[in-house]
């Protein structure tokens, strides 16, 4: 089966998704869950690229550096929507007292 450009980097766009989403729902303090997410990111590429080249790129950690800079960006928006409701629910919580 021959799979297109495109269809290469919509795959990796959801892959880096469910990554984010999985590690921002498990771990709680944003900014961590956001650079494990980018090393997970990265790390799924490369083993990706590996599996399917069968050995890793010569310019490895060039493209870790770069993969890293577009993962940490794509980990940070979709941990946003986790900040804000953990961020309401807290203020929630706390508005509420303990006689409510």
């Amino acid at each position: 089966m021959i799979v297109s450009e495109g269809m290469h980097l919509f795959l990796l766009f959801v892959a880096w998704v469910i990554i984010a989403v999985g590690i921002h729902f498990t771990v709680k303090r944003y900014f961590l869950a956001s650079f494990l997410a980018a090393v997970a990111m990265v790390l799924a590429t490369q083993v990706a690229g590996y599996l399917q080249t069968g050995g890793f790129d010569p310019l490895w950690l060039l493209s870790c550096a770069v993969g890293f800079s577009m993962a940490l960006v794509m980990a940070l928006l979709v941990g946003l929507p986790f900040r804000v409701l953990r961020q309401l629910r807290n203020t929630s919580l706390s508005e509420s007292g303990p006689n409510d």
